[in-house]
């Protein structure tokens, strides 16, 4: 049973040539490629919305302050 979804996208040509260039460097397929730039992009928004949230909270008070740095829990 497949594990994937095949997706059939448009890309210009430019677009098309920079990414089996890139994939051809770096040893891996197309596909490869362009699924792990849309992880990455996934991960970039992930990212940015958490200091989106966190700098709201911060504003509105929601936060709490902590005591000490991450230094002294580890020890």
């Amino acid at each position: 049973m497949r594990t994937t979804s095949l997706v059939t996208i448009s890309l210009p040509p430019v677009l098309l040539r920079t990414s089996q260039k890139i994939a051809t460097q770096k040893q891996m397929t197309r596909s490869e490629l362009i699924r792990e730039a849309l992880r990455r992009y996934i991960e970039e928004q992930d990212a940015a919305e958490a200091v989106r949230v966190y700098e709201q909270e911060l504003r509105s008070g929601k936060l709490k302050k902590l005591k000490g740095s991450l230094v002294s829990l580890m020890n």
